[in-house]
């Protein structure tokens, strides 16, 4: 199972969009992906559909960092979605 890095900033970014961490490793673990891109910033990433427990499917920018132990970690860069 993959870890996920989460810290002040990326929690601030999907709080902004009224979501948990629990909801979007949720709906990360049954994702589909839905395109690669580069950002000039945070550099290359995946745009990711998903289902919260909830039933609200969102969107999770996504990429990989290599964690503390070199083994990869999921950072998430924003999540987003609509309603029920």
């Amino acid at each position: 199972m993959d870890e996920f890095l989460w810290i002040d900033w990326n929690l601030q970014k999907i709080d902004a969009h009224n979501l948990a961490s629990e909801e979007v490793e949720f709906a990360w673990r049954g994702r589909r992906d839905l395109r690669k891109g580069t950002h000039p910033i945070h550099g290359d990433y995946t745009e990711s559909a998903g289902r919260c427990p909830s039933g609200r499917v969102i969107s999770i920018v996504w990429r990989y960092n290599e964690g503390d132990d070199g083994v990869p970690v999921v950072f998430v860069i924003t999540a987003y979605g609509g309603g029920k």
